[in-house]
């Protein structure tokens, strides 16, 4: 099985999250789509895995999920992309409810 891998910078409130977005690039293995995320636990929320079309999608959702387990709903919050290199700035995708 060969993985892609995304790095997102999640901000919500006061607490700044890693999420780590797996692609499925090839391989036997079984997803229900092609990005999936896996957030362990924590103090504010259970394990969870999240799987969608995109990556960007994988995000949304996680960020809603992480949003709502801190109390956090209706606040903006943004997620910064890492595109893997450092000579690329950042782009920022706006989350809004």
């Amino acid at each position: 099985m060969l993985l892609r891998e995304h790095r997102f910078k999640l901000v919500v409130g006061a607490e700044t999250r890693l999420l780590v977005i797996e692609e499925l690039a090839k391989g036997l293995a079984v997803w229900p789509h092609k990005f999936r995320l896996k957030l362990p636990a924590s103090a504010h929320c259970e394990a969870r895995t999240f799987y969608a079309s995109s990556c960007y999608e994988v995000a949304e959702k996680a960020a809603d999920y992480l949003a709502g387990s801190a109390g956090q709903r209706g606040i903006d919050h943004g997620i910064q992309v890492s595109l893997g290199t450092e000579a690329a700035p950042p782009r920022i995708l706006q989350i809004q409810e």
